[in-house]
């Protein structure tokens, strides 16, 4: 059994962007983080962003809002950072507080700096295999890791645990635009194991600790787990039963060690191309 470790591809995502800025000199994409609160896994991960993009030779701005903050107070920012011709691209930290109107804040981000692919404009994109649009991150990060350990997709049966807007149904689009064919599952899906069972690669997101073991699981098959949760002992779990899984897989992407670190690095990677688009005018 193959260990999917994240390191490699975030390192081999890390070599392309550094190669981008040589060719570059004095250029320092940036993206402009928008956080309300001070949720604590918020603030971790604005912490460990700014650590990787600082690595890559990338700029990151922080706005930060109280959780209190109006519907016109937290639009404003967005309309600030569009009009801002050094700001490249715009990252929400979500949730956010349910008085806001994620929505509508959502649909306001300029296509070109949603670099999280959170607009219904890149979703079309994806959908019209369109090269500008933008992919959410988790699920192009399950893409480049497939890429990097030369996973084939053409032709395969593809399955995917989960239908959430920033994995499931996107990625069903992503890997349908390489040919694979795709089954996307979710909590009403008859037969589910009989469905698994017939996948060659085996994509989790349904964001339950441990729930998927060796019996979705057919002999040779990869299987990526973008699962994070805590178990009982609050330890960082996957969606994957990993040492059940690992007697039939013939390969598995842990958690952690896994997915999280491409994440990063993709978003990373979505801002350049964020700039280049800007770059083009």
């Amino acid at each position: 059994m193959e260990e999917l470790l994240g390191k490699p591809v975030a390192e081999e995502i890390e070599k392309e962007c550094v190669a981008f800025l040589a060719e570059r000199p004095g250029v320092m994409p940036a993206l402009a983080l928008i956080r309300v609160g001070e949720r604590t896994a918020d603030v971790t991960y604005e912490k460990a962003i700014k650590k990787r993009f600082l690595s890559f030779g990338l700029e990151v701005k922080s706005y930060q809002l109280p959780a209190d903050c109006s519907n016109e107070q937290f639009q404003e920012v967005i309309q600030f950072l569009n009009g801002d011709e050094e700001i490249h691209g715009i990252m929400v930290f979500r949730p956010l507080p349910s008085h806001l109107d994620q929505e509508t804040a959502f649909r306001m981000i300029k296509r070109e700096k949603d670099v999280e692919g959170v607009s219904r404009e890149n979703m079309a994109g994806l959908i019209l295999k369109d090269e500008s649009a933008f992919a959410p991150c988790t699920a192009q990060a399950v893409m480049e890791m497939c890429r990097v350990y030369k996973i084939p997709l053409a032709g395969k049966e593809v399955c995917i645990l989960g239908r959430s807007l920033v994995v499931g149904r996107p990625l069903s689009i992503l890997m349908t635009n390489k040919d694979a064919t795709v089954t996307l599952c979710h909590s009403k899906t008859s037969n589910i194991k009989e469905v698994t069972k017939r996948a060659d690669v085996l994509v989790c997101c349904m964001g339950k600790a441990k729930a998927i073991g060796s019996s979705y699981c057919k002999e040779g098959a990869t299987v990526i787990d973008v699962g994070t949760n805590r178990d009982e002992k609050g330890n960082l779990v996957g969606d994957v039963d990993f040492d059940t899984m690992a007697t039939v897989a013939e390969k598995i992407s842990p958690v952690p060690r896994g997915l999280g670190a491409v994440t990063t690095a993709v978003l990373a990677k979505q801002l350049l191309k964020a700039y280049r688009l800007q770059e083009k005018g």
